[in-house]
């Protein structure tokens, strides 16, 4: 393989592992809110129900 070829390789391979880096970062946020919202329905419900007293 030229010298270009490789140079070429390389930015692709860069390219690919941004875009893997990207995709997992957006994934774990997505995961994170999920849980969160959740946890605020869950929350909102046992209150609502009146499983948990209110002060």
């Amino acid at each position: 393989m030229s010298s270009k070829g490789k140079t070429k390789q390389r930015e692709i391979e860069r390219f690919l592992m941004k875009v893997a880096e990207t995709a997992e970062n957006t994934m774990r946020e997505y995961w994170q809110e999920r849980e969160t919202e959740n946890r605020i329905y869950a929350t909102e419900y046992v209150t609502r129900r009146g499983l948990i007293p209110q002060p």
